[in-house]
């Protein structure tokens, strides 16, 4: 089995949708911190949240593309 057709047969799940909102809500929690000077005054930290933020948006493409 390939992700693609694992992927297919998950989306058919009722509940799929509820995945997608949870990484959703991730990934705009992420950008909101963007705005707390304690998280972005660091490169360090600044580099990690930034990470975290490409990782959820890749997983989410990823997740979405039919």
């Amino acid at each position: 089995m390939t992700l693609k057709q694992a992927l297919t047969r998950l989306k058919d799940r009722h509940d799929w949708d509820e995945v997608i909102i949870y990484l959703a809500k991730e990934r705009e929690a992420a950008l909101m911190d963007f705005q707390h000077s304690d998280l972005t005054d660091n490169p360090d930290k600044l580099a990690k949240l930034a990470g975290e933020i490409a990782a959820i948006d890749r997983v989410l493409r990823v997740l979405q593309n039919d």
